[in-house]
């Protein structure tokens, strides 16, 4: 069997996050990808993978391979949709990775879109929960945000730690978004006013929920010599893992063991030959504050118990000792679900590489992307590497 290849990203291009009234899904996938295609030179892509989860709601259109190869005038190519609800943006270039390794391509372009404004907000929020139990959501109205909420008690019931610790990971993200210029919420927000802010699901606040967005962001994935050859600012994909848990939330033996991030964080530290502690900044799905904190303790960071207290202290903020969602995180840099992974990826790139402007975190030399669907249902963990 032949040896793998090392695989690195060697770009990664992004719209800003937010309310893009005037712009269709195409419009969104051409801005984001096109400039990977022009700084290719010439050289051709051999495949295409776009993650999505909404669009036969929010665009009226499926096979979406096709179609964003088509706007970007690639007609000799293979291509493919991936849909992992939310985690759909990180499934794609984990696909791509796996791809490029095996050598059946050199050069690929892999990330997310999602167009989720132009829906009405309650029609939205249905198509989201849809990743947790279709069944479930039809039956009772169950939501996203109303399970969350469940598990925000049950936290706070468990482990002793007060509603304000936990929401301070919404005012850490919207400190980061300031000078992060893609960011949907580029504003800070006080703890009071989170905690004072209209309900989303009691104890939930607005403050709370990430919020509805469009967006797309793409990276180039290919092998190292072609990086080199392009003269390409990149890294290394040192490890990769997906996992998956039971869908329904409240069929787990544990509604606050966030699993399959467990699980799939062991599989990509383990390939990448690194440990959590070697990590040097980390972007987290953090579509509710609640599911934040739990994700840092399935991915080690922190005990059980303990990640809002560590948030609150300091620990993850962009001087801190392991800064996480330096852009904004899920809540202020937004969450165009199928495209939420891509710009993560995007994001601890720029971080590798140095591009990170204002949010940058010194000299990170290791960095870690975590997504989820369906409230850890689906999860992809990608590790990144500085080049050796």
């Amino acid at each position: 069997m032949p040896a793998m290849r090392r695989v690195v990203i060697a770009g990664a291009s992004f719209t800003r996050v937010g309310e893009h009234w005037e712009k269709s899904l195409g419009d969104l996938v051409f801005e984001a990808a096109r400039p990977l295609v022009s700084a290719l030179g010439g050289r051709e892509v051999d495949a295409l993978y776009i993650g999505n989860m909404l669009s036969c709601y929010s665009a009226v259109q499926s096979n979406l391979g096709s179609y964003a190869a088509d706007i970007l005038g690639l007609h000799d190519i293979e291509a493919f949709h991936v849909n992992c609800a939310e985690a759909s943006g990180a499934a794609a270039i984990y696909q791509a990775v796996l791809s490029v390794r095996s050598g059946r391509y050199d050069v690929v372009i892999a990330g997310g879109a999602e167009k989720m404004t132009d829906l009405p907000y309650r029609r939205a929020v249905e198509g989201v929960s849809l990743s947790i139990d279709g069944g479930l959501v039809r039956r009772t109205g169950a939501t996203l945000a109303g399970l969350a909420a469940i598990m925000l008690k049950e936290y706070m019931r468990r482990y002793g730690v007060s509603k304000e610790m936990i929401t301070y990971l919404s005012v850490q993200d919207h400190r980061h978004a300031v000078t992060a210029e893609h960011a949907q919420f580029r504003r800070e927000i006080t703890l009071k006013q989170a905690m004072e802010a209209p309900p989303a699901a009691d104890p939930l606040t607005v403050y709370d929920v990430s919020p509805l967005s469009d967006g797309a962001a793409f990276v180039l994935v290919t092998t190292e010599d072609v990086a080199r050859d392009m003269g390409a600012r990149y890294v290394e994909v040192a490890g990769m893992g997906m996992a998956v848990s039971t869908l329904s939330v409240i069929d787990r033996d544990d509604m606050l063991d966030f699993s399959a991030t467990r699980r799939a964080c062991g599989k990509a530290l383990r390939e990448a030959g690194a440990s959590i502690d070697d990590v040097d900044v980390l972007e987290v799905n953090d579509d509710f504050s609640i599911t934040g904190v739990l994700s840092l303790e399935a991915l080690g960071l922190f005990e059980e118990g303990q990640a809002a207290r560590m948030v609150y202290e300091g620990r993850t903020s962009l001087g801190g000792e392991k800064p996480v969602n330096t852009f904004g995180g899920l809540k202020a840099r937004g969450h165009p679900v199928g495209a939420t992974g891509a710009y993560q990826v995007s994001e601890i790139y720029l971080q590798l590489t140095g591009g990170a402007g204002a949010n940058q975190v010194g000299d990170p030399e290791i960095g870690l992307v975590h997504n989820y669907g369906g409230l850890d249902s689906t999860t992809v963990v990608i590790v990144l590497r500085k080049p050796t």
